[in-house]
Protein backbone atom coordinates (compact mmCIF):
# COMPACT_ATOMS: atom_id res chain seq x y z
CA UNK A 1 0.00 0.00 0.00
CA UNK A 2 1.09 3.70 -0.88
CA UNK A 3 2.25 5.81 2.06
CA UNK A 4 -0.18 8.30 2.48
CA UNK A 5 1.13 11.86 2.76
CA UNK A 6 1.25 13.72 6.02
CA UNK A 7 -0.66 16.69 4.04
CA UNK A 8 -3.74 14.25 3.09
CA UNK A 9 -3.70 12.82 7.05
CA UNK A 10 -0.52 10.44 6.89
CA UNK A 11 2.12 10.77 9.49
CA UNK A 12 5.44 12.84 8.60
CA UNK A 13 8.07 11.09 7.15
CA UNK A 14 10.21 13.16 10.00
CA UNK A 15 10.16 14.72 13.75
CA UNK A 16 12.28 17.15 13.32
CA UNK A 17 12.14 20.12 10.65
CA UNK A 18 15.09 19.21 8.10
CA UNK A 19 15.86 23.15 6.65
CA UNK A 20 17.22 23.31 3.28
CA UNK A 21 20.36 25.08 4.20
CA UNK A 22 22.55 24.59 7.46
CA UNK A 23 26.31 25.43 8.82
CA UNK A 24 28.52 22.90 9.42
CA UNK A 25 30.20 23.75 12.77
CA UNK A 26 33.27 21.39 14.20
CA UNK A 27 35.02 21.37 16.67
CA UNK A 28 37.96 22.76 14.76
CA UNK A 29 36.03 25.97 14.26
CA UNK A 30 34.99 26.41 17.28
CA UNK A 31 38.64 26.18 18.98
CA UNK A 32 39.73 28.41 16.27
CA UNK A 33 37.38 31.21 17.51
CA UNK A 34 38.44 30.59 20.98
CA UNK A 35 41.69 31.05 19.88
CA UNK A 36 40.93 34.35 17.94
CA UNK A 37 39.49 35.59 21.34
CA UNK A 38 43.57 35.18 23.26
CA UNK A 39 44.44 37.69 20.72
CA UNK A 40 45.28 41.77 20.15
CA UNK A 41 42.53 42.03 18.19
CA UNK A 42 38.67 40.85 18.69
CA UNK A 43 37.65 43.51 15.77
CA UNK A 44 39.79 43.80 12.57
CA UNK A 45 42.67 42.90 12.20
CA UNK A 46 46.05 40.24 11.44
CA UNK A 47 43.23 37.45 11.00
CA UNK A 48 40.81 39.12 8.58
CA UNK A 49 43.95 40.15 6.64
CA UNK A 50 45.12 36.40 6.33
CA UNK A 51 41.71 35.19 5.61
CA UNK A 52 41.40 37.80 3.23
CA UNK A 53 44.96 36.17 1.66
CA UNK A 54 43.14 32.97 1.84
CA UNK A 55 40.69 33.78 -0.30
CA UNK A 56 42.62 35.56 -2.56
CA UNK A 57 44.83 32.44 -3.39
CA UNK A 58 42.16 30.23 -3.98
CA UNK A 59 40.29 32.04 -6.41
CA UNK A 60 43.43 33.45 -7.54
CA UNK A 61 43.23 36.95 -7.76
CA UNK A 62 45.54 39.73 -6.42
CA UNK A 63 42.78 41.39 -3.97
CA UNK A 64 40.15 40.04 -1.48
CA UNK A 65 38.32 42.84 0.84
CA UNK A 66 36.51 41.41 3.75
CA UNK A 67 33.18 43.03 4.33
CA UNK A 68 29.91 42.55 6.73
CA UNK A 69 27.46 40.20 4.53
CA UNK A 70 27.50 40.02 0.75
CA UNK A 71 24.76 42.88 0.77
CA UNK A 72 27.22 45.26 1.37
CA UNK A 73 30.35 43.55 -0.63
CA UNK A 74 27.67 44.45 -3.53
CA UNK A 75 27.16 47.56 -2.01
CA UNK A 76 31.06 48.46 -2.10
CA UNK A 77 31.42 46.92 -5.67
CA UNK A 78 28.83 49.08 -7.05
CA UNK A 79 30.42 52.03 -5.30
CA UNK A 80 33.78 51.16 -6.68
CA UNK A 81 32.58 50.97 -9.57
CA UNK A 82 31.38 54.29 -9.61
CA UNK A 83 28.03 53.51 -10.37
CA UNK A 84 25.54 56.87 -9.97
CA UNK A 85 22.27 58.69 -10.35
CA UNK A 86 21.94 58.18 -14.22
CA UNK A 87 23.46 55.48 -14.65
CA UNK A 88 21.72 51.73 -16.14
CA UNK A 89 23.17 48.65 -14.91
CA UNK A 90 21.65 45.64 -15.88
CA UNK A 91 20.37 42.27 -13.97
CA UNK A 92 18.88 39.13 -13.75
CA UNK A 93 14.92 39.34 -12.00
CA UNK A 94 15.91 35.59 -10.32
CA UNK A 95 18.03 36.62 -7.94
CA UNK A 96 17.58 37.86 -4.37
CA UNK A 97 17.12 41.51 -3.90
CA UNK A 98 20.42 42.69 -3.22
CA UNK A 99 21.73 41.78 -6.53
CA UNK A 100 19.95 44.19 -7.59
CA UNK A 101 20.39 46.67 -4.64
CA UNK A 102 24.19 47.46 -6.15
CA UNK A 103 22.50 49.32 -8.33
CA UNK A 104 20.01 51.55 -6.15
CA UNK A 105 22.23 51.77 -2.94
CA UNK A 106 24.02 53.61 -5.40
CA UNK A 107 21.43 55.71 -7.22
CA UNK A 108 21.39 54.35 -10.53
CA UNK A 109 18.77 52.66 -12.05
CA UNK A 110 18.28 48.47 -11.89
CA UNK A 111 17.63 47.60 -15.14
CA UNK A 112 16.27 43.67 -15.67
CA UNK A 113 16.58 41.36 -18.43
CA UNK A 114 15.46 37.72 -19.29
CA UNK A 115 17.37 34.80 -18.14
CA UNK A 116 18.53 31.74 -20.09
CA UNK A 117 15.84 28.69 -18.95
CA UNK A 118 18.53 26.33 -18.77
CA UNK A 119 20.93 27.65 -16.57
CA UNK A 120 18.69 29.88 -14.71
CA UNK A 121 21.00 32.95 -15.37
CA UNK A 122 21.14 36.35 -17.67
CA UNK A 123 20.41 35.48 -21.09
CA UNK A 124 23.04 37.62 -23.10
CA UNK A 125 20.84 38.18 -26.32
CA UNK A 126 18.18 39.08 -23.65
CA UNK A 127 21.07 42.06 -22.01
CA UNK A 128 22.18 42.71 -25.14
CA UNK A 129 18.13 44.46 -25.93
CA UNK A 130 18.32 46.17 -22.60
CA UNK A 131 21.61 48.19 -22.84
CA UNK A 132 21.01 52.03 -23.91
CA UNK A 133 23.77 54.72 -23.85
CA UNK A 134 22.94 55.33 -20.10
CA UNK A 135 24.27 51.60 -19.65
CA UNK A 136 27.63 51.68 -17.45
CA UNK A 137 27.42 48.17 -16.11
CA UNK A 138 26.78 44.21 -15.83
CA UNK A 139 25.57 42.41 -12.30
CA UNK A 140 25.03 38.80 -13.49
CA UNK A 141 24.50 36.25 -10.82
CA UNK A 142 25.52 32.42 -10.90
CA UNK A 143 21.74 30.78 -9.71
CA UNK A 144 22.56 28.22 -7.22
CA UNK A 145 26.12 28.00 -7.66
CA UNK A 146 25.79 27.16 -11.76
CA UNK A 147 27.95 29.33 -13.43
CA UNK A 148 25.68 31.83 -16.06
CA UNK A 149 27.19 32.55 -19.71
CA UNK A 150 30.32 33.97 -18.69
CA UNK A 151 31.79 34.18 -21.91
CA UNK A 152 28.43 35.87 -23.60
CA UNK A 153 28.26 38.01 -21.21
CA UNK A 154 31.80 39.09 -21.10
CA UNK A 155 31.27 39.98 -24.82
CA UNK A 156 28.24 42.05 -24.12
CA UNK A 157 30.54 43.88 -21.94
CA UNK A 158 33.02 44.27 -24.00
CA UNK A 159 30.82 45.60 -26.81
CA UNK A 160 29.25 48.10 -24.78
CA UNK A 161 32.66 49.06 -22.58
CA UNK A 162 30.61 47.90 -18.99
CA UNK A 163 31.84 46.67 -15.73
CA UNK A 164 30.80 43.62 -14.52
CA UNK A 165 30.02 42.77 -11.11
CA UNK A 166 29.69 38.91 -10.69
CA UNK A 167 27.16 37.89 -8.12
CA UNK A 168 28.77 34.55 -6.66
CA UNK A 169 27.36 34.96 -3.79
CA UNK A 170 26.14 31.14 -4.42
CA UNK A 171 28.98 30.01 -6.02
CA UNK A 172 32.20 29.89 -3.86
CA UNK A 173 33.94 26.74 -4.48
CA UNK A 174 33.50 26.15 -7.94
CA UNK A 175 34.87 26.47 -11.12
CA UNK A 176 34.75 27.26 -14.81
CA UNK A 177 36.63 25.79 -17.23
CA UNK A 178 39.40 25.17 -14.80
CA UNK A 179 39.68 28.82 -13.53
CA UNK A 180 37.67 29.23 -10.15
CA UNK A 181 34.62 31.48 -9.71
CA UNK A 182 35.70 34.39 -9.07
CA UNK A 183 38.15 35.38 -11.26
CA UNK A 184 36.92 36.72 -14.35
CA UNK A 185 36.83 40.49 -14.48
CA UNK A 186 35.97 42.91 -13.46
CA UNK A 187 34.81 42.52 -9.77
CA UNK A 188 33.01 39.18 -7.95
CA UNK A 189 31.45 38.99 -4.81
CA UNK A 190 30.20 36.30 -2.35
CA UNK A 191 28.68 35.75 0.72
CA UNK A 192 29.50 33.63 3.73
CA UNK A 193 26.26 33.61 5.29
CA UNK A 194 25.63 30.49 7.34
CA UNK A 195 23.56 28.29 4.53
CA UNK A 196 26.13 29.81 1.95
CA UNK A 197 28.90 27.23 0.87
CA UNK A 198 30.97 28.35 3.83
CA UNK A 199 30.05 30.96 6.52
CA UNK A 200 31.66 33.22 8.86
CA UNK A 201 28.54 33.49 10.33
CA UNK A 202 27.37 36.69 8.48
CA UNK A 203 29.92 38.00 6.03
CA UNK A 204 30.98 38.58 2.39
CA UNK A 205 33.99 39.52 0.37
CA UNK A 206 34.38 41.36 -2.97
CA UNK A 207 37.35 40.18 -4.82
CA UNK A 208 39.26 41.65 -8.17
CA UNK A 209 42.66 42.01 -9.89
CA UNK A 210 42.19 45.48 -10.16
CA UNK A 211 44.09 47.63 -7.90
CA UNK A 212 42.29 50.96 -8.17
CA UNK A 213 38.78 49.24 -7.31
CA UNK A 214 40.33 47.37 -4.82
CA UNK A 215 42.00 50.60 -2.99
CA UNK A 216 38.45 52.17 -3.46
CA UNK A 217 37.06 48.85 -1.97
CA UNK A 218 38.77 49.03 1.06
CA UNK A 219 38.37 52.62 2.07
CA UNK A 220 34.77 52.51 1.34
CA UNK A 221 34.68 49.29 3.84
CA UNK A 222 35.86 51.73 6.60
CA UNK A 223 34.29 55.45 6.59
CA UNK A 224 36.55 56.33 3.18
CA UNK A 225 39.06 57.21 5.72
CA UNK A 226 42.43 58.26 5.53
CA UNK A 227 44.57 57.35 8.32
CA UNK A 228 47.89 58.68 7.40
CA UNK A 229 47.08 61.61 5.55
CA UNK A 230 50.00 64.66 5.41
CA UNK A 231 51.19 66.43 8.57
CA UNK A 232 50.13 62.56 10.06
CA UNK A 233 53.77 62.24 11.35
CA UNK A 234 54.00 64.68 13.09
CA UNK A 235 49.97 64.52 15.01
CA UNK A 236 49.67 60.41 15.08
CA UNK A 237 46.29 61.06 15.84
CA UNK A 238 45.37 63.01 12.72
CA UNK A 239 43.02 60.99 10.54
CA UNK A 240 40.45 62.30 7.89
CA UNK A 241 37.58 61.50 6.12
CA UNK A 242 37.33 62.12 2.47
CA UNK A 243 33.90 61.06 1.41
CA UNK A 244 31.06 58.98 2.58
CA UNK A 245 32.43 55.67 3.55
CA UNK A 246 30.62 52.87 5.61
CA UNK A 247 31.86 50.93 8.59
CA UNK A 248 31.68 47.17 6.45
CA UNK A 249 34.47 45.82 8.92
CA UNK A 250 34.43 42.09 9.82
CA UNK A 251 36.06 40.54 12.89
CA UNK A 252 39.09 39.04 13.41
CA UNK A 253 36.30 36.22 15.26
CA UNK A 254 34.34 35.94 12.03
CA UNK A 255 38.00 35.64 10.18
CA UNK A 256 38.84 32.37 12.30
CA UNK A 257 35.66 30.79 11.87
CA UNK A 258 36.47 31.58 8.23
CA UNK A 259 39.61 30.03 7.63
CA UNK A 260 38.61 27.08 9.79
CA UNK A 261 35.64 26.68 7.34
CA UNK A 262 38.06 27.21 4.27
CA UNK A 263 40.46 23.87 5.63
CA UNK A 264 36.91 21.81 5.09
CA UNK A 265 36.07 23.60 1.90
CA UNK A 266 36.62 20.13 -0.52
CA UNK A 267 35.12 18.02 2.38
CA UNK A 268 31.85 20.49 1.81
CA UNK A 269 31.98 19.92 -2.17
CA UNK A 270 32.48 16.24 -1.61
CA UNK A 271 29.55 16.19 0.55
CA UNK A 272 27.22 18.38 -1.41
CA UNK A 273 28.05 16.32 -5.03
CA UNK A 274 27.09 13.14 -3.31
CA UNK A 275 23.79 14.34 -2.01
CA UNK A 276 23.09 15.83 -5.67
CA UNK A 277 24.12 12.58 -6.96
CA UNK A 278 21.62 10.92 -5.32
CA UNK A 279 19.11 13.06 -5.76
CA UNK A 280 18.91 13.31 -9.59
CA UNK A 281 19.14 9.49 -9.74
CA UNK A 282 16.00 9.34 -8.15
CA UNK A 283 14.40 12.51 -9.12
CA UNK A 284 15.32 12.07 -13.55
CA UNK A 285 12.94 9.18 -13.19
CA UNK A 286 9.74 10.97 -12.26
CA UNK A 287 7.32 12.95 -14.49
CA UNK A 288 7.24 16.57 -14.05
CA UNK A 289 9.96 17.32 -12.28
CA UNK A 290 13.40 18.90 -13.90
CA UNK A 291 16.44 18.77 -11.60
CA UNK A 292 19.15 21.14 -11.64
CA UNK A 293 20.93 21.90 -15.26
CA UNK A 294 24.28 19.55 -16.19
CA UNK A 295 27.22 21.58 -15.31
CA UNK A 296 28.00 23.72 -18.54
CA UNK A 297 31.84 24.07 -19.29
CA UNK A 298 32.56 23.92 -14.97
CA UNK A 299 32.24 22.22 -12.28
CA UNK A 300 29.93 23.87 -9.58
CA UNK A 301 30.09 23.98 -5.99
CA UNK A 302 26.01 24.20 -5.52
CA UNK A 303 24.78 26.13 -3.09
CA UNK A 304 21.05 25.48 -3.75
CA UNK A 305 19.56 21.75 -5.18
CA UNK A 306 16.36 23.71 -7.21
CA UNK A 307 13.95 21.64 -9.01
CA UNK A 308 11.10 22.82 -10.92
CA UNK A 309 7.33 20.98 -10.63
CA UNK A 310 5.28 21.26 -13.47
CA UNK A 311 1.89 19.97 -14.32
CA UNK A 312 2.62 16.50 -15.25
CA UNK A 313 3.83 15.51 -11.88
CA UNK A 314 0.39 15.96 -10.45
CA UNK A 315 -0.16 18.66 -8.25
CA UNK A 316 0.91 22.52 -8.62
CA UNK A 317 3.90 23.92 -6.87
CA UNK A 318 2.36 25.64 -3.78
CA UNK A 319 0.92 21.94 -3.34
CA UNK A 320 4.38 20.68 -4.00
CA UNK A 321 5.81 23.08 -0.78
CA UNK A 322 3.03 22.46 0.96
CA UNK A 323 3.08 19.01 1.66
CA UNK A 324 6.64 18.86 2.00
CA UNK A 325 6.55 21.41 4.66
CA UNK A 326 4.01 18.83 6.32
CA UNK A 327 6.48 15.96 6.18
CA UNK A 328 9.11 18.46 8.19
CA UNK A 329 11.16 18.96 4.80
CA UNK A 330 11.75 22.75 5.28
CA UNK A 331 11.98 23.45 1.39
CA UNK A 332 12.10 26.93 0.24
CA UNK A 333 11.64 29.08 -3.41
CA UNK A 334 14.65 30.92 -4.50
CA UNK A 335 13.61 33.72 -5.49
CA UNK A 336 10.44 35.86 -6.30
CA UNK A 337 11.40 37.83 -9.24
CA UNK A 338 12.51 40.79 -8.62
CA UNK A 339 9.73 42.85 -10.94
CA UNK A 340 7.30 41.08 -8.85
CA UNK A 341 8.31 43.04 -5.63
CA UNK A 342 6.03 46.07 -4.69
CA UNK A 343 9.43 48.54 -4.47
CA UNK A 344 10.57 47.84 -7.78
CA UNK A 345 6.78 47.88 -9.12
CA UNK A 346 6.40 51.82 -7.67
CA UNK A 347 9.95 52.96 -7.91
CA UNK A 348 10.90 51.71 -11.82
CA UNK A 349 7.01 50.65 -12.78
CA UNK A 350 8.02 47.07 -13.43
CA UNK A 351 5.00 44.47 -13.32
CA UNK A 352 3.90 40.99 -13.54
CA UNK A 353 4.55 39.70 -17.19
CA UNK A 354 7.97 41.57 -18.26
CA UNK A 355 9.96 38.58 -18.40
CA UNK A 356 8.43 35.71 -19.53
CA UNK A 357 10.96 32.80 -19.13
CA UNK A 358 11.83 33.98 -15.78
CA UNK A 359 8.13 33.76 -15.00
CA UNK A 360 7.84 30.14 -16.58
CA UNK A 361 10.79 28.92 -14.54
CA UNK A 362 9.87 30.68 -10.92
CA UNK A 363 6.45 29.74 -11.39
CA UNK A 364 7.91 25.78 -10.90
CA UNK A 365 11.15 26.16 -8.35
CA UNK A 366 11.42 24.51 -5.53
CA UNK A 367 14.71 24.53 -3.54
CA UNK A 368 14.79 20.70 -1.41
CA UNK A 369 17.00 20.30 1.21
CA UNK A 370 21.16 20.79 0.39
CA UNK A 371 24.29 21.59 2.91
CA UNK A 372 26.66 18.92 4.32
CA UNK A 373 25.25 18.68 7.29
CA UNK A 374 22.59 16.21 5.61
CA UNK A 375 23.03 12.59 6.29
CA UNK A 376 21.83 9.90 3.76
CA UNK A 377 19.13 8.88 5.83
CA UNK A 378 17.88 12.85 5.33
CA UNK A 379 18.46 12.66 1.65
CA UNK A 380 15.88 9.04 1.58
CA UNK A 381 13.35 11.13 3.79
CA UNK A 382 13.51 14.00 1.30
CA UNK A 383 12.90 11.47 -1.96
CA UNK A 384 10.33 9.78 0.35
CA UNK A 385 8.26 13.23 1.05
CA UNK A 386 8.47 13.24 -2.64
CA UNK A 387 7.45 9.90 -4.36
CA UNK A 388 4.78 9.74 -1.63
CA UNK A 389 3.53 12.76 -3.12
CA UNK A 390 3.57 11.75 -6.56
CA UNK A 391 1.79 8.19 -5.58
CA UNK A 392 -1.27 9.75 -3.84
CA UNK A 393 -4.63 9.36 -5.17
CA UNK A 394 -6.29 11.54 -2.42
CA UNK A 395 -5.29 14.73 -5.09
Amino acid sequence: MARKPAYYGGEPVRDEVLGYGSQSITEREKEAVLESLEGDYITRGPTVEAFEERVAELIGVEHAIATTSGTTALHLAGRAAGFELGDDVITTPLTFVSTAHAATYNEATPVFADIDPHRRTLDPDAVREQVTNDTVGLIPMHYAGHPADIKGLLEVADDHDLTVIWDACHAFGGTWRGEPIGAQRDIAVFSFHPVKNVTTGEGGMVVTDNDELAERCRRLRSFDMEYSPSGHDDEPWYQVTEGIGYNYNVTDLQAALGLAQLDRLEVFKHRRDDIIEQYNKALDEIDGIRTPPDATESDPMYHLYAIEVRESFGCDRTEFVNALHAENIGVQVHYVPLHYHPYFQEEFGYEPGLFTETERVYDGLVSLPLHAEMSDRDVTDVLTAIESLRDADLK
